[in-house]
């Protein structure tokens, strides 16, 4: 298991659904036992400025579940804070 990825991912509703696509940024916290980071997507899709919990899949087909909390915008770019929840990350 490494101790973070960085790159494409797949945002997945709790009914497994594709809400949009976006990149990661995410690394372990030792410290919370958990996983945390930033997804940036494109602006006015369906998880920008929306608390959320979903599923992160990597392109290798790794899966974690996560909180996404709304962080910023920036044009056409908006920014959520990722927690990972439980013990599942997909790095």
């Amino acid at each position: 298991m490494s101790d973070g990825y960085q790159g494409p991912v797949r945002v997945l509703g709790s009914d497994g659904v594709l809400l949009t696509t976006g990149r990661v940024s995410l690394e372990a916290d030792e410290e919370h036992g958990n996983w945390v980071g930033v997804l940036e997507t494109l602006n006015h899709t369906a998880v920008a400025g929306k608390a959320l919990m979903v599923t992160l899949e990597t392109p290798d087909g790794r899966r974690g579940n996560a909180q996404l909390v709304p962080d910023s915008e920036n044009g056409d770019r908006a920014l959520s804070r990722v927690v990972g929840i439980g013990t599942e990350r997909p790095f």
